[in-house]
């Protein structure tokens, strides 16, 4: 079997008018999971009553769900469950009106959310406890001490690993089809169907996987340095 070039570059192209839609949902997926994932991991990290017990079971519950199912329950939920909850509640939008890449978003953020949960936790863990007892020792409040003690030596140790984060949640995308986005793997899908050549378009479109993560772990590195160095300097 003879590999068709013409094709892969085709699918290439096709697939890189939607890189955009992907970076755009595993991004914004992203910032869901590290203001929610770090608000979550001081409050399990402080032991909040109620509260912390509560995110520990979710996040345990979450954690053991495969993505694919996340897809499949929240399409369901918002297919069949959205518009009887509006027409209750008095809104005026409809299922049929929400532009699913928000519903991407929420499966992707769910994703986000659990890991950068766990992701803050073991950073928080690198701080030796003895300094944030001698930070409170010297009349520090619990935000102060999080804001000059906690937080400028484990964003450093948490930035990489969000970095790998980021890299799961781009080619955890490739699942977005399923709640009808059009991605960078549903592009080449599409051109793969449209001349019959799908290994050509699945490599094309790898390609491009693999020029993104290697571009995010090289940004990850710079900004690790250079978190590194800030930090340490605001807290001198």
């Amino acid at each position: 079997m003879d590999f068709n070039f013409q094709a892969m570059i085709q699918a290439i192209i096709s697939s890189v008018r939607y890189l955009g839609t992907t970076l755009e949902i595993s991004f914004v997926a992203l910032v869901i999971g590290i203001v929610l994932g770090l608000a979550i991991a001081l409050l399990r990290y402080y032991n909040v009553v109620v509260l912390s017990p509560v995110f520990q079971v979710l996040t345990t519950v979450f954690k053991g769900v495969p993505v694919v199912l996340i897809f499949l329950a929240l399409y369901l939920f918002f297919s069949t469950g959205f518009d009887p909850m509006a027409k209750s509640m008095g809104w005026s939008i409809r299922f049929k009106q929400i532009n699913p890449i928000w519903i991407a978003i929420i499966c992707l953020g769910l994703m986000a959310v659990v890991n950068g949960t766990e992701i803050f936790r073991g950073a928080f863990s690198s701080v030796r406890k003895g300094q944030l007892d001698a930070a409170q020792s010297i009349g520090m409040t619990r935000m102060q001490t999080i804001r000059r003690v906690l937080l400028p030596q484990a964003v450093p140790v948490a930035v990489p690993v969000f970095g790998n984060l980021l890299i799961n949640l781009i080619k955890a995308s490739a699942l977005c089809s399923m709640v009808g986005v059009v991605d960078i793997f549903s592009a080449a899908t599409i051109s793969g169907q449209q001349s019959y050549t799908f290994l050509e378009a699945y490599v094309g479109v790898a390609l491009i996987y693999w020029a993104v993560v290697a571009l995010i772990e090289q940004a990850s590195r710079l900004l690790e340095r250079g978190l590194t160095v800030h930090m340490r300097r605001a807290v001198a």
